[in-house]
């Protein structure tokens, strides 16, 4: 049976899904702790709430045992207790995320999450695998089936992805990231190779793929230059971009403001207004977005507004480009008074041929 809940009656805390990459260096692992305590603090209302964390990188987490006691830890390796070789194949990370919850932990981190991509076990070797299977090692049969071999890989991964966005606990997902190969230099420098994921103004790709990325509550990515802080922010919706300063690392308070817009106690939905309202004045034009920004109610709103300013100047600078235009045409853009559907070559052709109709016929001198 079928039956739509009013929302007044849905008082259960939503769950979290946060991803950090970065390379080496940008303090992943540290900053996933923190932010993980404030978490765990914050939904069950306890100091020292255990932290769930699973450890592919050699026991790594438990460099920071003594800063955090309260973390409940799982060395997840590649080789089972009788040394036999099984992976990081998807159906163990949902057995994992099956174990946190079973065993009441409020918040998991997955660290690294990029051994279910490009692990031994995980997607990229099994697509691998079974494209072997599939071209029985013909090198010539590869192109040609290597989307047969996605077709039975990516749907185990996707059922992980499903299971950590139905998770019923909070979840951290640590990634490594790599470098991207740029061209130009200075400013004009830029991402050599587009893909359908990948941002020009981002620098580095992380090791997953995008179904993860854009699955995420929170998703950025950290640089070496500023450890711990979001410096590139791939995904964050209003609610949380007064929280994620890309000049301030993210921490306690971080986890914890989340968590309580998770529960709904924090001011989240009024933040969010603010930038909606902030977006209505921009779309306005430069002169009418500046009157409101130096009004009473503007000053009262820049501490929320300022975090994405970027965006804001962008909208003002597009409506003053359309109020010109819309100026110098009313009836619409500007040179488009000869938009008759034909190209260039045919609009030439047939001046060409009506000049002529046109020679041909004139009178007799």
């Amino acid at each position: 049976m079928i039956r739509f809940i009013p929302v007044a009656e849905l008082n259960d805390p939503l769950t979290l899904s946060i991803g950090l990459s970065g390379g080496s260096g940008t303090g992943k692992t540290y900053t996933a702790l923190l932010m993980a305590r404030g978490i765990a603090e914050t939904m069950t209302g306890r100091k020292g709430a255990p932290i769930g964390y699973v450890d592919t990188e050699n026991r790594r987490a438990l460099h920071y045992k003594a800063a955090f006691p309260e973390m409940c830890h799982f060395d997840f390796k590649a080789v089972d207790e009788a040394g036999n070789l099984v992976g990081f194949g998807p159906e163990r990370w949902i057995e994992v995320i099956d174990a946190a919850e079973a065993a009441g932990l409020p918040v998991l981190i997955l660290d690294s999450f990029s051994h279910a991509w490009e692990g031994v076990g995980g997607v990229l070797d099994l697509h691998a695998t079974t494209l072997e299977r599939l071209t029985g090692g013909d090198g010539s049969l590869a192109d040609k089936r290597s989307q047969l071999a996605w077709a039975e890989v990516k749907p185990r991964y996707r059922r992980l992805i499903d299971r950590i966005v139905r998770a019923k606990t909070n979840i951290i997902i640590c990634t490594r990231a790599k470098p991207v190969m740029q061209s130009g230099f200075g400013s004009k420098t830029k991402n050599a190779r587009k893909t359908k994921t990948r941002r020009e103004d981002v620098p580095w790709d992380p090791a997953s793929d995008g179904d993860l990325m854009f699955e995420m509550t929170t998703m950025v990515i950290l640089d070496p230059s500023a450890p711990g802080c979001p410096v590139h922010q791939i995904k964050v919706a209003d609610q949380f971009k007064t929280l994620l300063d890309p000049r301030r690392p993210m921490g306690v308070d971080t986890g914890r403001s989340m968590a309580e817009w998770a529960k709904g106690q924090g001011d989240a939905q009024r933040q969010k207004e603010i930038l909606d309202h902030a977006r209505e004045k921009a779309r306005e034009g430069t002169a009418r977005f500046t009157d409101w920004w130096r009004s009473g109610e503007g000053i009262a709103a820049r501490s929320v507004a300022r975090t994405i300013i970027d965006e804001l100047k962008a909208l003002a600078e597009a409506a003053d480009r359309d109020a010109a235009a819309s100026e110098d045409d009313p009836f619409g853009d500007a040179g488009h008074d000869n938009d008759d559907g034909l190209t260039p070559d045919q609009r030439a052709e047939l001046e060409a041929a009506e000049s002529a109709f046109r020679s041909s016929h004139a009178e007799p001198a």
